[in-house]
């Protein structure tokens, strides 16, 4: 093995799991949407059919079947596991995090360090970049990224974006390899903005707060005070509360059409210009919400291939770029591939990856 190969860090192992269960547009679901909001349609559209949990299933167990096939693909065995990556969305507890099950699950060792991404919706992007840099310093060996997303129950149906809600995961192992056929870490390119520029020269305003996942407060009666309690102070209010659920305001809907179809675009194109790699010598794949979304992207940035699923897998959040990465692999003919993640706040980021070198 020469030196050049024996540095070269790559990704040696994928795999992808999706719920046997479908769920078609014609599904019950989605009656009270469409009676009552057909007007949704106007952002979310282009899924046929999507993979959910049915009810008793986990996304962790589903991550655990895409992270078997990585290992096997790249021959390694779960002792040989020094970092797990990813994230689990959304998981059971706030915290830990549920890749802290998947950890016991597989059995990896005492020694593997798991790290939580709570990067949507490139988790998957953050774990490769960071597996690639750990294991080119030497702090670590082989590293295993695995992002599962189970949306479909953290929706509101009487939402637009619920349409689009599928669960899936997928996983990939970074290694030293000598195999240069394997695609590697070359570069990535990330926009941020936080703050989003008003209209007509008006004020910028935070975008922290107008796409998230959280619960919704109900009040109730306070209770009839104890005696001891009969002091004239007024009770603090008691609260009860919904399940945790997707939310997006009115705000967040005109950064969904302006920063989410704009912004992608500009950070493809910055990374490909520092590359000097025209897009028709690229594959990309991203993070799919909707045809909106993927076709303005498609339109503007015409690389070799884009490669998504979104008719058939839906929007699996943060598991549709590994999860279009395993499955796709073997349509993806160029030796560089763009991966394209974008986040609710607000963020986009693209990684290049590249085989033969």
């Amino acid at each position: 093995m020469s030196d050049g190969a024996a540095q070269r860090v790559g990704i040696v192992g994928r795999g992808y799991s999706l719920p046997a269960t479908i769920r078609t547009n014609d599904d019950p679901i989605f009656d009270w949407l469409k009676k009552n909001d057909p007007g949704y349609q106007q952002l979310f559209y282009g899924y046929g059919t999507r993979h959910v949990l049915k009810p008793g299933e986990s996304i962790v167990t589903t991550m655990q079947s895409a992270a078997r096939s990585a290992l096997d693909m790249a021959k390694l065995d779960v002792a040989d596991v020094d970092l797990l990556l990813g994230f689990v969305s959304v998981s059971d507890y706030e915290m830990p995090n549920g890749l802290s099950q998947l950890h016991q699950m597989m059995g990896l060792s005492s020694r593997c360090w798991i790290i939580p991404l709570n990067v949507e919706y490139s988790n998957f992007n953050a774990g490769l970049v960071l597996a690639d840099a750990m294991i080119r310093a030497g702090q670590v060996r082989n590293a295993l990224v695995v992002c599962g997303g189970n949306w479909s129950r953290y929706v509101n149906y009487h939402l637009g974006p619920s349409v689009s809600a599928a669960d899936g995961a997928g996983a990939a192992v970074v290694a030293r390899t000598a195999d240069a056929s394997t695609f590697r870490v070359v570069d990535f390119e990330t926009i941020t903005e936080t703050m989003v520029p008003g209209t007509n020269g008006g004020a910028s305003s935070p975008a922290y707060g107008n796409m998230y996942v959280g619960t919704d407060a109900v009040p109730v009666p306070p209770p009839i005070p104890f005696p001891e309690q009969d002091s004239g102070d007024a009770l603090p209010d008691q609260q009860v509360y919904t399940q945790p659920y997707f939310h997006i305001t009115a705000q967040g809907m005109a950064e969904f059409g302006g920063f989410g179809v704009t912004a992608p675009i500009e950070v493809v194109q910055k990374l490909l210009t520092r590359n000097a790699l025209p897009a028709s010598k690229v594959t990309l794949t991203a993070h799919q919400t909707s045809r909106k979304l993927l076709d303005a992207w498609a339109a503007a940035i015409q690389p070799k291939l884009f490669f998504d699923t979104l008719s058939t897998f839906a929007n699996m959040t943060l598991a549709s770029i590994p999860v279009n990465f395993a499955f796709g692999y073997e349509q993806f003919k160029t030796d560089h591939v763009v991966l394209l993640g974008i986040g609710p706040e607000l963020h986009t980021n693209a990684v290049l990856l590249r085989r033969g070198g």
